[in-house]
């Protein structure tokens, strides 16, 4: 059984939880015949009493593991955990081609000030990922119609704007699972590391 985050975990929490771009993790889960290979996952934010992550990775609700975080600055933690939540979302990928624009391509001084993605007529929510000067990779949250046109709007730090014809060479849906994971004891010492080597305080 699959469980939402709610307000109810939000109001549990005892322990800030700092959003850190330096640490390295990866779970082990606890099988019949010992440890199994150790899976990397993305880190979304960590506390002394357990982390978020995101895999591609299914795992079963309430599994018992191991987690290990490597630090940047070379300590490493081994800690006993439990997924306590888990929420399941689907990204979409696609590279779209298109003419060059001379402009934003051959005057140093004009750069590129905002980039649109059109369907049909309608503005499509989506982030723009390895811009080159014939194609985009584009990811949103919502499925595209490959039966409808697409097209890109340049926008230039100039003012003028370009709109482009696309064609869709490349598309597939990413699945991705984000895990709540609680420490089987509450870790002081990776707090006192934590707060030891953070840079950035960003926590939410």
């Amino acid at each position: 059984m699959e469980h939402n985050p709610t307000a109810k975990h939000s109001n549990k929490r005892k322990s800030t939880r700092f959003i850190r771009t330096d640490i390295k993790v990866s779970i082990v889960k606890s099988g019949f015949l010992g440890l199994n290979d150790a899976i990397n996952c993305k880190l979304r934010d960590i506390s002394s009493s357990g982390v978020q992550i995101s895999t591609p990775t299914k795992l079963a609700a309430d599994s018992k593991l191991t987690v290990i975080l490597s630090f940047d600055a070379g300590k490493v933690f081994k800690l006993k955990a439990r997924i306590i939540h888990h929420q399941k979302t689907e990204t979409y990928l696609s590279v779209h081609s298109f003419p060059k624009i001379i402009e934003l391509v051959d005057d140093e001084e004009i750069s590129l000030h905002e980039l649109c993605l059109y369907e049909d007529q309608e503005q499509v929510s989506a982030k723009f990922r390895n811009l080159d000067p014939h194609s985009v990779k584009i990811l949103t949250h919502s499925p595209l119609n490959l039966r409808k046109q697409h097209s890109l709007i340049f926008i230039l730090s100039n003012g003028k704007k370009h709109k482009v014809l696309t064609e869709i060479h490349d598309y597939h849906p990413q699945k991705h699972n984000y895990y709540g994971i609680k420490f089987v004891k509450t870790s002081d010492e990776l707090a006192d590391y934590s707060l030891d080597t953070q840079t950035d305080l960003i926590f939410k």
